[in-house]
């Protein structure tokens, strides 16, 4: 590509010199009627003039393209970072979701977990209920066992008081019987 812009650029540079050469022997202006007017040129300056409108007219359309190339590969680098930029969101999208399941998981673990300590707990605490329930019953009936021999402690009391020392005696062993008496196991 390089030789052939080489060879192209040689080939103008010959041409130019061989009108160049060509023109210089003519001494004849050529008129030109322009804006109402008529220009009078050598046909040196003519082909100078020439040469300029098309090296102008080259250098326009050349950056005219250029321009038009960078648009179009600024476009396309637009397309390309909307692109990865929508990536990046659904990504980031996908990712946010992922962590928010996640937590979701984690929160419902640790729900049931608590779920499952209160449960423990209360199942604890009414076990201690019920055994509470049933120490209370156990002392009541111990109460009531030491209210009925109090009351026959009195009862002999009031024998040995009266003078009756053989009913003491039979109160005595009654005493010694109650006494005597089997203990509950505790609970």
């Amino acid at each position: 590509m390089i030789i052939l812009g080489l060879i192209l650029v040689l080939l103008a540079i010959a041409a130019g010199i061989l009108l160049f050469e060509g023109t210089r022997a003519l001494t004849d202006g050529v008129d030109i009627d322009v804006l109402n007017g008529t220009v009078s040129l050598p046909p040196l300056a003519l082909l100078i003039t020439g040469a300029a409108v098309i090296t102008i007219f080259w250098l326009g359309w050349a950056l005219m393209r250029a321009g038009m190339r960078r648009g179009s590969r600024r476009r396309r680098e637009a397309k390309e970072q909307a692109a990865l930029a929508e990536q990046r969101r659904v990504d980031d999208e996908r990712r946010m979701q992922e962590e928010f399941a996640q937590h979701e998981r984690k929160l419902a673990e640790e729900r049931q977990l608590r779920e499952q300590e209160t449960s423990t707990l209360r199942r604890d605490a009414d076990q201690r209920v019920e055994e509470q329930h049933l120490s209370t019953e156990e002392a009541r009936r111990r109460a009531e066992i030491a209210e009925a021999r109090n009351a026959e402690g009195q009862n002999v009391e009031g024998a040995h008081s009266t003078g009756r020392t053989g009913d003491a005696r039979v109160a005595d062993d009654s005493t010694s019987s109650t006494r005597e008496l089997p203990r509950e196991p505790r609970a």
